[in-house]
């Protein structure tokens, strides 16, 4: 695959398809999600988006490998690619989406990515108050689920029942049974 200026697109489309259904469990998708990516990834020199979806692929690999080595490894690389294309795009919403759900996913013990997934969960919330992004009011719900789960994870239970409660005025139906699961869970 070898690509003229701006011909990779298609493949980049291509390779986003895939990396939903990986986020599904598909695990030869998130496969070939990385390897398009990776190979666009050397045309497509610093681009951000880019080097987001690389990053998130690269994280859905390691949670599937088997080899605990190599699964820290695509992980710890998933996390630069996520933290570069932050750093190039502070305001992306798609790359701050992406940095979040993973940072999120990561065991805090091993990671200690809480704060970032924190950090992103609340860029996000304010762009859909603020009404600056076209960001679904069900990824909104999630966004403040997880956003409490974080901060039930740092050991911050003030906050985490604030952004709950918040949640449940918005959508108590769906969320309730979540909220309390997560209550007892601890975050993690």
């Amino acid at each position: 695959m070898t690509y003229q200026k701006g011909d990779w697109k298609k493949d980049f489309e291509e390779a986003v398809k895939l990396h939903q259904k990986a986020i599904d469990g598909d695990q030869q998708a998130a496969k070939k999600a990385f390897d398009i990516l990776k190979k666009i990834k050397l045309q497509a020199m610093n681009h951000s988006i880019v080097e987001a979806y690389f990053g998130s692929s690269s994280a859905l690999i390691a949670r599937d490998h088997p080899d605990l080595i190599e699964k820290m490894n695509l992980a710890k690389r998933g996390l630069k690619a996520l933290d570069k294309a932050v750093k190039a795009e502070p305001n992306h919403t798609e790359i701050r989406m992406l940095r979040a759900n993973v940072a999120y996913r990561l065991p805090e013990m091993y990671f200690k990515r809480t704060k970032t997934a924190i950090e992103d969960f609340q860029f996000l919330i304010s762009d859909y108050e603020k009404k600056k992004t076209d960001i679904s009011k069900d990824q909104y719900c999630e966004f403040l689920l997880n956003l409490g789960s974080s901060y039930q994870t740092i050991g911050d239970s003030k906050n985490a029942e604030n952004t709950w409660e918040k949640l449940l005025k918005i959508n108590s139906g769906k969320y309730k049974k979540l909220v309390e699961q997560a209550r007892k869970t601890g975050g993690e």
